[in-house]
């Protein structure tokens, strides 16, 4: 099977556990605006902001080691038990360590939701360790099984939570931590995990090594966890959780668009792991990152066209300050998909420790652009600083990464984008309706003609398929 065409199945078989459930959240949107107050809202939000936090500090990145070195392994049963022992042992130490110190740290505190931060922090490390096991294993259609049912669970529950058992952002909580428990019990059922579990095969030298690579990791996922969510806990303490309300519905559509980026990117960066070293690897990633750039490029400026259209209809009119944001944050998602793009370069070198370094500075940029302007442009300083942060990182990832290869998008790509952009952007805010036709023509315009050759060797992969069947 070609490099491509390889490429393009995982990532089809990926995608299958997200986008019906995605599309079907997306479509919620109204219930949720409609039966939660803003400051509710903002409270959930806030609670799993803070449990992404807490996640890496837990589990140390393991799943993300575990995972790597199992690409180097597959087919090996004895190294994959040791490494799979090895990885559980230490993720069971850590947690029981959370769990104790949270305990103590509530006595003291008397946290609100530290039920829920225990339950949702531990079982995501399990959740997440499972699901790189099985990616390791490349059982790519049990990972979109359980990504299916953990999306499609959660939001059937919080169907039953908000509107049979009305019971608003507790119900949320609920539904959360069950949806968790179903995924786990989905994935222990397909693999059998416990059939490579020996305590006995616990080491300490595979536990240094993992540990080394994911490490570095840890900063890494707490500068994105700051360039992430740090602007919601600088709105909530400055500007009120209601303020945060409206501005998780604003970051909802950039959600989901760069969730079906990283739908892409467990396949991708498997891709690059598997080939980067190959004769003509920086050609054939330069190329195929071209042609993901116009992908998602297109589905951006989509997104942000029918945006004056559907808005109105999806969103209840009390997150109304919620639609100016919109545009800001669908570009800087548009910048964290070339940064992605390009740290699967580092994830085939096992340069774990660069990654963290450029995440960090990103971070540090995106506090000091919020608490800079929070304070004269309001809620803009949140979108806006989550933009420069991300084009910050993607240039400095660019740039650094270049100096040793040759890998980049097509500059003539890159300037009809920026172009387009631009006056998608001036008449979204104009927000006249046949100035908005005309940006939604354009973008049609540019999508097609950007993934033509795209869609017509998709077209040719699908007949061989079919033929083959």
């Amino acid at each position: 099977m070609s490099r491509k065409k390889e490429l393009a199945k995982n990532t089809a078989i990926l995608t299958f556990g997200k986008v019906c459930t995605q599309f079907v959240s997306f479509l919620l949107l109204p219930l949720y605006t409609a039966l939660l107050e803003t400051s509710e809202y903002g409270v959930f939000d806030l609670m799993i902001t803070y449990g992404t936090l807490l996640l890496p500090l837990v589990n140390l990145q393991l799943d993300q080691g575990l995972f790597r070195f199992m690409l180097n392994f597959r087919g090996d049963v004895d190294k994959t038990r040791t490494l799979f022992s090895t990885v559980f042992v230490g993720s069971s130490v850590q947690c029981g360590i959370y769990v104790i110190l949270l305990t103590l740290v509530n006595q003291w505190m008397h946290l609100t939701y530290a039920v829920f931060l225990i339950l949702y922090v531990v079982l995501q490390v399990f959740t997440a360790m499972l699901l790189q096991f099985i990616r390791g294993l490349g059982r790519n259609k049990v990972y979109a099984m359980a990504s299916f049912i953990s999306a499609s669970s959660n939001v059937a529950l919080n169907v039953i939570m908000l509107v049979a058992l009305r019971k608003g952002v507790q119900g949320l909580f609920i539904a959360t931590i069950v949806s968790h428990v179903l995924t786990i019990i989905y994935m222990c059922a397909a693999v059998k995990p416990w059939k490579y579990f020996r305590f006995s095969c616990f080491e300490k030298q595979t536990f240094s090594q993992i540990r080394k690579y994911s490490l570095p990791m840890v900063p890494n996922s707490l500068a994105w966890w700051v360039v992430n969510a740090s602007d919601r806990t600088i709105v909530s303490h400055i500007l009120g959780v209601a303020v945060n309300g409206i501005y998780t519905v604003a970051n909802k559509f950039s959600n989901v668009f760069v969730s079906f980026y990283n739908i892409l990117n467990l396949s991708w960066t498997e891709t690059v792991s598997l080939h980067y070293f190959d004769s003509d690897g920086d050609s054939f990633i330069s190329d195929t990152m071209t042609s993901l750039y116009k992908l998602f490029s297109s589905a951006c400026f989509g997104i942000v066209a029918v945006m004056p259209f559907i808005f109105p209809i999806m969103i209840h009119s009390k997150y109304a300050d919620s639609y100016p944001q919109i545009l800001i944050l669908m570009y800087a998602m548009l910048f964290r998909v070339v940064v992605g793009l390009y740290t699967t370069i580092y994830v085939a070198t096992k340069e774990s420790k660069k990654i963290a370094y450029t995440a960090i500075a990103s971070a540090v940029i995106n506090i000091a652009v919020n608490l800079s302007l929070i304070g004269v442009i309001g809620l803009y300083a949140a979108s806006l600083s989550t933009l420069v942060a991300f084009s910050v990182m993607a240039l400095i990832r660019y740039f650094d990464i270049n100096r040793h290869a040759k890998i980049r998008i097509e500059k003539k790509t890159i300037l009809i984008s920026l172009l387009v952009a631009i006056e998608l952007a001036v008449t979204y805010y104009i927000n006249n309706l046949y100035l908005n036709l005309l940006s939604f023509v354009i973008v049609c315009a540019y999508a097609v003609i950007s993934n033509w050759s795209l869609a017509l060797a998709g077209k040719k992969m699908l007949a061989a398929v079919l033929k083959r069947k």
